[in-house]
Order: structure tokens, then sequence, then C-alpha cells
């Protein structure tokens, strides 16, 4: 942050960077694991920076959460049980409990300080979401939850920072098969797979690592406007439950209630049926898959000029 102009400058990539005109810093905290600011933007309202990255914002939030969340819950028939990991600013979850049929939602977020700081200052995000009863709040590891629980959800939802080094073994093999494990019959994992364009090695590891452990996979795209990038999304199944009609999506959004979404309609399935070509060209290139003896790291380098 600069306080002469008051501009808070982001690292995009390891070529490119952006600015941001601020009205002024509502609350900024180093927590145990990162950099949380959370700044009022004369374009985006209301903006949770995480390490100086954009994470999300009051006028943007549903082009993200509504894309990550309701593909897999729309593909589930009846989603009682949910699984979270991340989403500490609250906007999954708030997703999620949109759907009457849920009846327990666990959500496992590492950094606690996140939580708090989105209930006190991105309500316009998370809403009421954390005060739900429906809700079991766990401050830890997803990845060591996963392990150690023997508890099976209807629908996984990963909601991540990008595979860097802090979160690069929630993007192995290992970590995906153990979220395989946790599916009841029928049941949904959905994920973003990070940009095709502007990271397109990511994307490409991070596709064929999850059909290295799932059977069926569909995959979406959608422009999220505060990253200002395309954001490829992924719904995955053991069981071969992911071709539903368009009529029956529909059906399902009427009888859940789901009104005034912003992004998520259900004419949806018209985007599996192909990718862009560019998405296909990056695909068609031979890759290996993120494991944890391996595992695939993004590196940028902040850039500044």
């Amino acid at each position: 942050m600069t306080e002469q102009g008051m501009t808070l400058y982001e690292p995009f990539t390891a070529t490119m960077g952006r600015r941001f005109k601020i009205h002024r810093v509502i609350h900024a905290q180093k927590t145990p694991f990162q950099l949380v600011e959370v700044v009022d933007s004369p374009d985006f309202g209301v903006t949770l920076f995480l390490d100086r990255r954009f994470q999300t914002s009051e006028q943007d939030e549903f082009f993200y959460h509504e894309s990550l969340v309701h593909p897999a819950m729309m593909l589930h028939p009846d989603p009682q049980r949910v699984l979270i990991i991340g989403g500490g600013d609250g906007g999954t979850l708030e997703e999620v409990l949109k759907h009457p049929s849920v009846k327990a939602v666990t959500m496992v977020e590492l950094d606690g300080e996140v939580v708090v700081i989105a209930k006190a200052y991105l309500r316009s995000i998370c809403g009421e979401a954390f005060e739900d009863p429906r809700v079991r709040l766990l401050i830890g590891d997803g990845r060591r939850f996963v392990e150690e629980t023997a508890e099976t959800f209807d629908v996984v939802l990963l909601d991540l920072t990008d595979p860097m080094e802090p979160s690069k073994y929630v993007y192995t093999r290992e970590f995906y098969a153990l979220c395989a494990k946790r599916l009841r019959p029928g049941g949904i994992l959905g994920l973003h797979n990070d940009s095709p364009f502007f990271f397109p090695e990511a994307y490409n590891v991070i596709t064929k690592t999850l059909d290295a452990v799932f059977p069926h996979r569909r995959q979406y795209t959608a422009y999220i406007v505060g990253y200002m990038l395309d954001f490829a999304f992924s719904v995955c199944a053991v069981d071969d439950v992911l071709n539903v009609e368009e009529s029956e999506l529909a059906r399902r959004s009427a009888e859940r209630g789901l009104q005034g979404l912003l992004f998520y309609t259900p004419q949806l399935l018209e985007r599996f049926r192909t990718l862009p070509g560019y998405m296909q060209r990056i695909l068609d290139q031979p890759c290996a898959v993120s494991t944890d003896a391996a595992p695939f790291v993004i590196h940028t380098e902040p850039f500044e000029d």
C-alpha cells in the first residue's frame, strides 16, 4: 500500500501487475499465515486482499462463488451434507446455504483470523452464514481433516488459493483421492482449475490430475471480473452422475427456490458440451500430474515497474 494517492499494487503474473485506487483501508492485519487487507475500492467496494492478491469483493463476488457452488450443488439431486475446504470469506458458505435440502455444512479453514475479519467487515459477502445452525466451522488444515475423518459428504467444494507454495499439497493426486473417498455414493467434487489463459500449465496439470482420480469430470469457464481473467471450474464424480438434462436442472432450481442468482443459470449444461479451442489446445499437450512426491507449484515473482 502506498500512502501517496492511496493505491494498492498487486503482482499479477511474473511479468505483469496492476494497481487499485483505494478510498481507505478498512482493516489490515498480519496473521500467522498471511497479510489480510480489507479496503474500500471505488470500482469494487469492500474488497479482500490476501498477501496483496485480490480475493473477492462485494461488487463481483457472485461471479466466482456462484460458479464454484451451484453447478455441483444442482447436479446433485438432494445435497444434504456438504464439506467446504477453505473459503474463509464466507461467500461459498453463503451460497451453499441457499439450498434448502442442506442439513449440515462442515467448513474447514486454515486461517481462523480470516473468518473473524469476514464476520466484522465482509457481511456484504458472507451475510449471516457463519451464524447458521447447520454450520460446523473447524479451524485447521483441510487436508489433514480429509485424511483423518471418516465422515462422507454429498458435495465437497474446494475454495482454495492458487497452487502456490503454501497450498501445493491440496492440488495433488493423493489429495484428490482423499476427497474421492469422502464422497457418498453419487457425490460430487467442485473446484476451480485456475486460468487457462494466464496459467495454462497450472490449468493443464490440475485437469489431468483430476482425471487421474475421477472417472467422470465436466468443465466450464467463467470470467471473474475482479480477477480480470478467465477461470476454469470442474465438477468431478466417481459415479456417472454428471449428465443431467437442462430441463431437470431448471426444475431443481425452481423447486429449491433459488431466486436472485446473478450468474448461475440452468443453461450451464450447454457449456459442458465443448471447450473453447484455446483450452482444448492446452489439454492436448502432455504433462505430468501433480503428486505429493512432485507437487506442481505456480512460480510468480512480484513485478513492479
